[in-house]
């Protein structure tokens, strides 16, 4: 007798291989896409405190100065012009202040991760809960 097609049981013990593989295999692909878009944050907001300074240098500013990210516009406390920003900072907001040229604070969150300076100052990502 020929036989044409699959058996009811072969055709499940492919479907539960699947499934078993795809159990396995989602929070690997799930942590690497969250590791992924945490080091496109983070490399973001290093652009925005290099895209300030750079600001602060040019227009030879002095003293404490704190830029404003508010979506993709930034805007300095002390100067009437606005820096476009192209980054991957959806929906960024928030502060980074320069002194003397260098980058003294930073404090700046989307809705999934928030962007400050640790002790050494290098930009630290953590998850917003």
């Amino acid at each position: 007798m020929n036989k044409k097609g699959f058996s009811l049981i072969e055709l499940l013990a492919v479907i539960a291989i699947i499934g078993i593989i795809a159990v396995i295999t989602f929070p690997v692909i799930d942590d690497v896409i969250t590791n992924s878009e945490k080091k496109t944050f983070k490399s973001s907001v290093e652009e925005l405190n290099h895209i300030v300074t750079l600001d602060y240098a040019e227009f030879a500013r002095s003293g404490a100065i704190t830029y404003t990210l508010n979506k993709n516009d930034i805007t300095c406390t002390t100067c009437t012009n606005k820096i476009k920003y192209q980054g991957e900072i959806e929906d960024g907001t928030g502060t980074v202040t320069v002194e003397k040229g260098k980058i003294t604070n930073v404090n700046i969150q989307n809705q999934y991760y928030k962007a400050t300076l640790n002790d050494k100052g290098k930009v630290e990502v953590t998850e917003k809960k």
